[in-house]
């Protein structure tokens, strides 16, 4: 506390590092990410008056840390639970948001996707009240300017940019109120030093630093936001390599909080290592990028993925390199391929997902690739396949190009793709000799599947002896019997999203269609995944290219055929169907030549997506609360009757919090007899520190000790004779003629019983000092 900064002289301090934590929690509650987020504001309040206190005590920082996360998590998580319905009793608040919590936390770890916004907001508490404890922290323990105005800073950062609300306004003012806390700090110290070095000053400087130093900021802040820039990063290539990586977290974000009122920016980018089945889709004539094509193309893929979780679809390849004109990759080579040669062209700036058909085999542009790594023993197993001679990695197949320098509006690269050209008799006898790692990988299932989905796949398949034929089978009953509509609800969580699509509702838009037939195929054994990008577009003549807009966002289905790999199909009857070449004559006449048809008007149905997915305590339906422990490699199942007493668990965490500080700092100054004085007179004066009364650079130990001694007229002795050992024991001549001397005062009260007499009446001192005022004087 020494080295910090004494609230009682610096009252100014404090107001202007408190308005930095408002300041924060204002402006998260002002971005409108969901409804109800302005809560927050309370979070702001407990982590100025509980760091405050932390800050001014004598706990040691581990101990005054561990009080303030317990202490924060428990004020955050009441916080959150005043937005539940108001009819909730405190303990189905309770269970409600711990259910949440688990199942949060339960999806997040199995890389599903998250559409409760009050995790959102529970996090975000969380996330304010370690800004707000810190900044205080920093201030007036630390006496660190410079890093408290970091955290919040930080924050606000983040909002501004990704917010759907501009919140410029509060980030001028943080840093207007930064600037003042800065020159107003800087102050407080140097009238310090001069008051220890007796330098007269007038005791008015603090308004005119105030005036001057407003005025500053102003001419600061206005000079920094209006005068252009030199050079931006990206001319200068400063964040090429870190915007890839960026955009994944973003794309983890987006995962975790997939109901989000995010702001309407690159929507052509979005395609992530997710795919949640959800609500309507809202897309509109946004021209996204131009594609030209030296043959046949019908899709333009971002992403592939392989594991169905039942709410929704995610890639499992998790291996990664660098893929360009000089970074060469073995891939498979399939039968009856041919190259074709595409250029995109963006409309947007800032772009860093990479489109492609499928099977890109050469890239034009520095990215970084996603793919499954096969080993050399998957590799001999596979039967009729073969891989380009590059050494390993062997991939499975490039599903994901990220580049790794963001592409503009205006710029273009090429990718070279191996498309099929198989022919339906081809297909028809390829057979259904897999190898095991597509069978591993492309016939996964949940346990969610109903029996009549699955009998529903048995009787499409069943008039047909080859898997190719199912499969049209399959494609055909869903382009004929589901319609199309882009405005169809969620289906309820408590039922199967497939089978609700094929019995219930009838009705579906293109990642239905697809789920439905992966669904289906898998179901008999038929490896199928999930492809996820932008349908053809128009065609423009003029420009020789397919235009393409943000409406032909589209996904549709690849299944695999041996020795002809991965295959398109098109279930979705809004999109035309795909016409094969039925000999190797006609393979110039493959599908996807054709501009798609008209598509159906988009539906509203004006959901509004509320912050609550429902209005009955959450907790009661579930008959086990349970938490994965990833590092274990266990699951601990909690009974609602164990969740209730959540809150006497919380009491014992505080408990035992306190009963620990209690042992480290009984350990700590505690006295042995042994023990030297070199150590009690430290303490000593770290105590006299805590009582205000620490020992200035010009003051000798017996001039120090005088000031102790005026403080505590009660224990002059034991000051006297810690501070006269220490002096002795330090600056006397042990070898002269007085040599085992001492004065009479030392000869039967050593140091060790004077500090274990004078600890206590100092500690009654330091506490007294940090009471309010009031109660001071009242005592």
């Amino acid at each position: 506390m020494d080295q910090g900064v004494s609230i009682d002289k610096a009252r100014t301090v404090l107001l202007f590092s408190a308005a930095l934590v408002m300041i924060t929690t204002w402006a998260v509650g002002a971005t409108g990410w969901t409804k109800g987020l302005n809560i927050v504001t309370f979070v702001g309040l407990g982590a100025i008056l509980i760091g405050t206190m932390l800050a001014r005590s004598i706990l040691p920082w581990i101990i005054a840390h561990l009080f303030s996360a317990v202490i924060g998590i428990g004020w955050s998580f009441w916080v959150t639970s005043r937005l539940l319905p108001a009819h909730y009793t405190w303990l189905e608040r309770w269970e409600n948001l711990a259910a949440r919590l688990n199942i949060w936390y339960q999806r997040a770890m199995e890389g599903g996707t998250i559409g409760d916004n009050l995790m959102l907001i529970f996090q975000m508490s969380i996330i304010l009240w370690v800004a707000g404890y810190l900044t205080i922290w920093l201030l007036f323990r630390s006496g660190k300017v410079w890093p408290a105005i970091v955290p919040g800073g930080v924050v606000l950062l983040i909002n501004l940019y990704y917010a759907p609300v501009d919140i410029t306004f509060w980030f001028i003012v943080y840093l207007m109120a930064s600037l003042l806390l800065i020159i107003h700090f800087n102050l407080f110290v140097q009238q310090n030093k001069w008051r220890m070095e007796g330098v007269f000053f007038r005791p008015d400087i603090n308004l005119d630093f105030l005036r001057d130093g407003f005025i500053f900021s102003v001419l600061v802040i206005g000079f920094a936001w209006l005068t252009p820039p030199v050079v931006d990063a990206k001319t200068l290539g400063f964040l090429d390599e870190f915007q890839g990586s960026w955009r994944d977290v973003q794309d983890d974000w987006n995962r975790l909080f997939t109901s989000l009122n995010y702001r309407d920016r690159e929507s052509f980018d979005t395609f992530g290592s997710s795919l949640r089945l959800g609500g309507p889709r809202r897309l509109n004539d946004e021209a996204v990028m131009d594609v030209q094509v030296s043959g046949i193309g019908r899709y333009w893929r971002a992403v592939v993925y392989d594991y169905y979780t039942g709410d929704g679809w995610l890639t499992r390849d998790e291996d990664r390199t660098n893929f360009g004109p000089d970074s060469p990759l073995s891939l498979p080579i399939f039968e009856a391929r041919e190259s074709v040669t595409q250029t995109y062209t963006f409309h947007r700036d800032n772009a860093t997902v990479l489109y492609a058909m499928a099977n890109p085999i050469n890239l034009s542009r520095s990215a970084k690739i996603n793919f499954n790594a096969l080993s050399e023993q998957e590799i001999v197993q596979t039967a009729f396949a073969s891989w380009s001679d590059q050494g390993e990695p062997w991939a499975e197949e490039i599903t994901y190009i990220r580049s790794n320098a963001a592409v503009d509006k205006g710029e273009n690269y090429q990718v070279v793709s191996a498309a099929s050209r198989a022919t339906a008799g081809e297909l028809e006898a390829a057979g259904s000799d897999y190898p095991n790692w597509v069978s591993q990988r492309y016939l996964q299932l949940p346990d969610s599947i109903t029996e009549r989905t699955r009998q529903l796949a048995r009787d499409l398949a069943e008039p047909y002896d080859n898997n190719f034929a199912r499969a049209q089978a399959i494609e055909r009953y869903l382009r004929n019997e589901i319609n199309y509509n882009e405005g169809i609800a969620a289906p309820p969580p408590s039922v199967d999203k497939v089978d609700y699509i094929l019995f219930t509702t009838k009705e579906a838009y293109c990642d239905y269609y697809a789920s439905s037939m992966i669904v289906m195929l898998r179901s008999l054994g038929i490896p199928a995944r999930l492809a996820a990008g932008f349908a053809q577009g128009k065609y423009n003549s003029d420009k020789d290219a397919f235009e393409v807009l943000n409406r032909d966002a589209h996904s549709w289905v690849e299944v695999y055929f041996p020795r002809y790999g991965w295959v398109n199909f098109e279930p979705t009857a809004a999109q035309p169907s795909i016409i094969r070449p039925t000999s190797e004559q006609d393979s110039s006449f493959a599908s996807g030549a054709f501009p798609p048809s008209e598509r159906p008007e988009r539906f509203d149905d004006g959901i509004d997506d509320s912050l609550l997915e429902d209005d009955e305590p959450l907790g009661s339906g579930l008959p086990l609360v349970g938490f994965n422990l990833p590092l274990f490699g266990t699951r601990i199942n909690l009974s609602p009757s164990v969740v209730r007493w959540g809150g006497f668990f919380m009491v014992a965490a505080i408990v035992a919090a306190l009963t620990a500080g209690g042992f480290w700092w009984r350990r700590q100054n505690k006295s042995t007899p042994g023990e030297g004085v070199f150590a009690h007179y430290q303490r000593m004066l770290k105590f006299a520190g805590w009582m205000g009364a620490a020992i200035n650079p010009w003051q000798t130990p017996y001039e120090h000790a005088a000031v102790l001694q005026r403080r505590l007229p009660a224990h002059q002795r034991e000051v006297k004779t810690i501070a006269g050992e220490y002096v002795y024991q330090t600056f006397s001549n042990k070898n002269g003629p007085k040599a085992g001397r001492k004065s009479n005062s030392y000869k039967t009260y050593n140091s060790s019983v004077a500090w274990g007499r004078l600890r206590p009446a100092m500690l009654k001192e330091a506490f007294k000092r940090r009471l309010p005022e009031w109660l001071r004087n009242g005592r």
